[in-house]
């Protein structure tokens, strides 16, 4: 049992340092990027703000979206982030239904969440386009943005440093105790 529970005290202690080291490193590349988006390899790191796009992408995943090369096309049936026209700030990935083509090159395209009825209203312009989605982790959005609030560093930080500080003063304890509990081992030898 004692080696178990060293074992699980082991892992969860170290899945609390990645998810820490994790956050803080998203946090820098989000201040340290010209378009305030945290970034690992070079891939935009975004958390799902609602459902439009279920059941593919649901509220609270994290997605991974790769940004378009400059000459690289948008294809239908893709998954794309864009920005807003109505406010800059704001993100939105939606699947592209359709292309919009003057003189045979496309200027626009028709997005639409996979959970919407209908498409959006206003086209998307080539130059809105973040980047095309890659892959998600599920909910991970709720865990990165609790670890972003006081509450979150308290208990991803600060909490496990105590239990680890309690562990070993209990594991301190416990030899100190043993020890004193041994028989003595003096230099006397046997009675006669």
């Amino acid at each position: 049992m004692r080696g178990f529970l060293k074992v699980l005290n082991a892992v969860v202690t170290g899945l609390l340092v990645l998810l820490v080291i994790a956050s803080a490193g998203l946090a820098i590349t989000a201040r340290r990027s010209r378009d305030a988006m945290p970034t690992i390899l070079g891939r935009k790191v975004l958390t799902v703000l609602s459902g439009s796009m279920a059941p593919t992408i649901h509220t609270g995943d994290v997605i991974i979206v790769q940004p378009l090369a400059p000459d690289e096309a948008i294809q239908e049936g893709e998954i794309v982030t864009f920005r807003s026209r109505e406010a800059n700030s704001l993100l939105i990935t939606h699947r592209v239904v359709g292309t919009v083509r003057v003189g045979g090159q496309p200027t626009a395209y028709v997005t639409r969440g996979d959970a919407n009825d209908s498409p959006d209203t206003v086209p998307l312009l080539p130059e809105q386009v973040i980047g095309h989605y890659q892959w998600r982790l599920p909910y991970f959005g709720y865990v990165v943005t609790f670890l972003h609030k006081p509450l979150g560093i308290i208990l991803a930080v600060v909490l496990p440093g105590v239990i680890v500080l309690g562990l070993e003063i209990r594991q301190l304890w416990r030899l100190l105790a043993q020890s004193e509990a041994a028989p003595s081992r003096g230099g006397d030898g046997p009675q006669a």
